[in-house]
């Protein structure tokens, strides 16, 4: 049995091959770099702490991860709304990687779990099957045995008559 470490370091490693975070990991990163830019071109010059694409990225990587340092703030209206667009876009980044983590970490406990549902879904379906063969098979030789009953139960009262006659 593996130890639950282990299974940790495993799924993580996963992670790294997944195309979904990658995917993401690029997005997010080339989102960065295109709103540290326009944050840079719309800033520099109002914003005395916004001399270089360096500082335009720090400012969007503290922002987009919403841990905002407050070293550099934008001072100009539309460098507030990049910023906001920013935070809503890192919110979004953010949850997205949190699913994907959830789904490697977790999803292969989901798979299996589905699996095994499936199999005890077939057993349940087959013996519900197999049941109401029995029911049928049970209602016939019922039947039969009514039937029989009803025949003994016929001549009975026919030798009854028969014996009533003779007295």
């Amino acid at each position: 049995m593996r130890s639950g470490f282990r299974v940790f370091v495993e799924r993580f490693i996963y992670l790294f091959k997944t195309v979904a975070f990658w995917f993401i990991t690029i997005i997010g990163n080339l989102g960065v770099v295109i709103f540290a830019f326009v944050f840079l071109q719309l800033e520099k010059g109002h914003n005395p702490k916004v001399i270089e694409l360096g500082d335009a990225i720090w400012w969007a990587f503290t922002t987009i991860t919403t841990v905002g340092y407050g070293d550099i703030t934008p001072v100009t209206l539309w460098g507030r709304v990049i910023a906001i667009v920013l935070m809503i876009f890192g919110t979004g980044l953010f949850a997205t990687y949190t699913a994907i983590f959830a789904n490697v970490m977790l999803g292969r406990q989901f798979l299996t779990i589905g699996r095994r549902v499936q199999v005890l879904k077939r057993n349940v379906e087959g013996m519900q099957s197999s049941l109401h063969r029995e029911d049928l098979m049970l209602e016939r030789e019922l039947a039969k045995l009514n039937k029989t009953l009803t025949i003994l139960n016929d001549r009975m009262t026919s030798l009854e008559e028969r014996n009533g006659e003779k007295k």
